[in-house]
C-alpha cells in the first residue's frame, strides 16, 4: 500500500463532497499540488493522521484494503471505481441488517451552501461499536428529501440496490 493510492481516494471523496478535492486535500495536508501526482510521495505521520480523518472508521479500513488489493491485483477501472463499488456492495448488504440505522447530516460549506450526507450506521450494541458508511446525497435529491417528496431510506435503497453500471 502506498500513500499515492490513499491520496487518490481521498481526492475523489473530497471532490464528491466539495467539488475541488485536490485543492482541498493539498490544503488540509499541507502538500504541494504536485504531490498528488507523484508516485513516490511519502506522507508524514501527521499528514497520514489528517488523511485518515477524511474517512469514517469503516471507510478508512475499506480504503486501506482496497489500496492493498490494488497494489497486488490492479483493476482496469482504477482504485476509485473499485472503492466505490465495494462501498456500495457493502451498503447493499447492510440495508438488510436488522441493526441498521440511517440518518442524514447537513454539512455547511464555505460558500454558504450545504451538503447532505446519508449515513448508514450499524450499531453492535456493545462498547459503542458503530460502523458508518457515508454517502453524499446529490443536491437535487437533498431538496426532494427536505420537501418530503422522497424518503431518505427509499432513495438509499434505490440508489444502493441499483446494479453497478458496466461499460
Amino acid at each position: 500500500m502506498n500513500d499515492q493510492t490513499l491520496l487518490t481516494l481521498a481526492a475523489a471523496i473530497l471532490t464528491g463532497r466539495i467539488g475541488d478535492g485536490p485543492a482541498a486535500l493539498t490544503k488540509a495536508l499541507h502538500l504541494a499540488p504536485t504531490a498528488l501526482t507523484d508516485e513516490h510521495v511519502t506522507l508524514t505521520h501527521a499528514q497520514r493522521d489528517r488523511l485518515r480523518y477524511l474517512f469514517t472508521d469503516y471507510e478508512w479500513m475499506l480504503a486501506k484494503k482496497m489500496a492493498v488489493l490494488d497494489a497486488t491485483d490492479p483493476e482496469e477501472g482504477g482504485i476509485v471505481a473499485r472503492y466505490q463499488a465495494a462501498k456500495a456492495r457493502i451498503a447493499r448488504s447492510w440495508l438488510a441488517a436488522p441493526n441498521l440505522a440511517t440518518r442524514y447530516v447537513k454539512e455547511p460549506l464555505p460558500d454558504g451552501g450545504q451538503l447532505m450526507h446519508l449515513q448508514l450506521r450499524l450499531d453492535y450494541g456493545e462498547h459503542g461499536l458503530v460502523d458508518v458508511l457515508d454517502f453524499v446525497v446529490p443536491e437535487t435529491v437533498a431538496k426532494h428529501i427536505e420537501a418530503k417528496q422522497i424518503d431518505l431510506l427509499t432513495w438509499a435503497k434505490q440508489y444502493l440496490l441499483a446494479e453497478p453500471k458496466t461499460e
